[in-house]
């Protein structure tokens, strides 16, 4: 397309959208024609001639960073248990009662 950056040659994109109808793109692969030439890639074929190899850019998850803001903004940061990056709080309600929250806590 006119308006993004793919300049390498095919490319494929799997885009989501967020909770809040935003569009992300989940994961892409793009062929890469140019820089392993750039570079002087070559190897031999089953011929024994040599030959330069195209390059495979690939991203499962988009940038780390996209993702994770995918993740905040789907869940309006109130994550699912298994992906809470603080599962538990014990909060006693009295000093008295720290000794046995400290316990629990260990044996969770």
């Amino acid at each position: 397309m006119a308006d993004e950056g793919a300049f390498y040659g095919p490319k494929i994109d799997v885009q989501v959208w967020s909770a809040i109808g935003r569009e992300f793109t989940l994961a892409t692969n793009q062929v890469d024609f140019a820089v392993p030439g750039r570079f002087g890639l070559t190897f031999r074929n089953a011929k024994n001639e040599m030959e330069t190899p195209i390059c495979i850019h690939r991203a499962p998850l988009g940038t780390h960073e996209r993702f994770i803001g995918f993740l905040i903004e789907h869940y309006a940061g109130n994550f699912p248990l298994w992906l809470a990056p603080e599962q538990i709080a014990i909060l006693p309600i009295s000093d008295k009662f720290n000794g046995y929250a400290k316990k629990f806590y260990k044996s969770l």
